[in-house]
């Protein structure tokens, strides 16, 4: 069921009346029920899948629970990635192995297709049920023994297709003991949720178009052309992901539910060590707990942390799909982190010899716009094969300055106005995420305001989103990048 559709809107509204009619002893059933409801809506068959990742997490917590065996974490831990690892990575792993051996001369080893479709969200689903797990071992939460309600935890609607991934003893809590209706949250959960749309239908969806467009033809295309190609796919994928973790959480705060934050403006980051920390936060969350830590982390010496770090991108490249383009992704984010950790002594030395402050402003610009450049390097293995990214990043590395002066730099998303809009809304959503580092102080301001005033903003975005929709004659893209994942 996607989001920004009418069934969703009734879905919404008739859910919502159901939720706070119901006693708040009860409302976990009201979760449940339509949180399958919204994801076997497409599909029916897929919430087979979703019930045996519930079932199986539910008896591993009251078995770790009673028993407090590592090996029984161990073992209902991988038996969840066992799911994602069979429906994602089977295929993967046969042609590959199909592939060595016709390397070697053994020719075609495995005449097998597995052909099945991958549940939407999977990864979302097994990640929140390993953070149960994870919690259940670690005492950070005692077991839940009520099926219903763990059931309404692992098929949260707001978040099961695309996160933010949900840490059990934060969200678990919330659905046991829900709060009553708050006006002044759901007036923030419904901006938060319009905002979302805008940010999918006017940014996202422009900023693809121009990145598919251009990325998709880059052997004809100019330095210049390839450079904003590259960097309206970086910030595309930004406004997409953001878009629905903006709607997720807009919907959660009208429920009373806080999910957190998914990003922090990665794109201010200094590093792009800092970038990982503030981009998909709920993800890198889980790695940090589940992956890296478990390893060692940083205890174990210099040369272990960084393998480490290694290992947690390597994981975090194959997770987002079973291409080699992701893994060289992950990897190449890696090798970035690594680097900077093993520069950083040395480049604080270099500002005290040349007594500049790493603080000043032209210092901090320049270090985010080599950041920026960086990472939408990566980006570019992330949405093309290796060969054709290696082609991209070439033209991007070698750049052609004189290809600047193209005129079809103004024509770039189909035509001048289609491009003086795409760069109005982007700038908007870009000046905008910077002023939402504290929303707090955000929400304070805007709900100080007369209530005429509250709605104008909203009224503004609607109108903006349909008339930006009906725009053009293709249809709108509901779906979402993550879904995928």
């Amino acid at each position: 069921m996607d989001y920004l559709s009418l069934t969703f809107l009734v879905f919404l509204l008739a859910f919502l009346a159901v939720y706070y009619m119901l006693k708040p002893v009860y409302r976990y059933i009201a979760v449940f029920v339509g949180s399958y409801i919204f994801y076997g809506f497409a599909n029916p068959k897929m919430l087979l899948v979703l019930a045996g990742i519930t079932i199986v997490s539910y008896v591993g917590g009251l078995v770790i629970h009673k028993t407090g065996s590592h090996k029984a974490f161990t073992g209902f831990f991988f038996a969840e990635i066992l799911v994602l690892l069979v429906f994602k990575y089977t295929n993967f792993t046969i042609e590959n192995i199909n592939l060595l051996s016709e390397k070697t001369g053994l020719g075609r080893v495995l005449n097998i297709n597995w052909d099945i479709a991958l549940p939407i969200g999977l990864s979302f689903m097994v990640f929140q049920a390993c953070t149960y797990l994870s919690d259940v071992y670690r005492k950070n939460l005692k077991p839940e023994r009520n099926l219903i309600r763990y059931g309404a935890f692992v098929a949260f609607f707001p978040t099961v297709l695309s996160g933010p991934i949900q840490k059990a003893r934060n969200l678990l809590p919330q659905i046991k003991k829900p709060k009553p209706f708050n006006f002044t949250k759901a007036r923030e959960g419904t901006i938060l949720f319009i905002w979302g749309a805008f940010e999918k239908i006017m940014v996202a969806n422009k900023l693809s178009l121009i990145s598919n467009t251009v990325l998709g033809d880059h052997a004809n295309r100019s330095s210049a052309e390839i450079l904003v190609g590259a960097v309206c796919f970086s910030l595309y994928i930004y406004a997409d992901f953001s878009s629905y973790s903006d709607m997720a959480r807009g919907v959660s705060r009208i429920l009373g539910i806080d999910v957190g934050k998914n990003f922090n403006n990665p794109y201010l980051s200094q590093s792009t060590a800092e970038f990982w920390n503030r981009w998909h936060i709920s993800l890198n969350e889980w790695f940090v707990e589940n992956v890296y830590i478990p390893l060692g982390g940083n205890r174990k010496g210099t040369i272990r942390k960084y393998l480490n770090m290694m290992v947690v991108f390597f994981i975090s490249g194959l997770w987002h799909g079973a291409y080699w383009h992701f893994v060289a992704w992950g990897v190449l984010n890696g090798i970035f982190a690594v680097i900077g950790q093993i520069v950083k002594p040395f480049k604080q030395k270099a500002y005290k010899l040349a007594r500049v402050s790493e603080k000043a402003e032209s210092i901090v610009l320049i270090r985010r716009l080599i950041v920026f450049y960086l990472i939408t390097l990566t980006w570019v293995f992330f949405t093309a094969n290796i060969p054709d990214a290696c082609s991209i990043c070439r033209k991007l590395i070698f750049f052609d300055y004189l290809s600047v002066f193209n005129p079809d730099l103004l024509t770039i998303a189909g035509s001048a106005v289609s491009t003086f809009m795409t760069a109005v809304a982007t700038l908007v959503f870009c000046k905008v995420q910077i002023g939402r580092q504290d929303e707090e102080k955000i929400s304070r301001v805007y709900c100080s305001q007369p209530f005429l005033l509250q709605c104008l903003p909203a009224a503004i975005m609607i109108c903006i989103c349909i008339f930006g929709a009906c725009a053009t004659d293709a249809s709108v893209d509901t779906q979402f990048l993550y879904f995928q994942f």
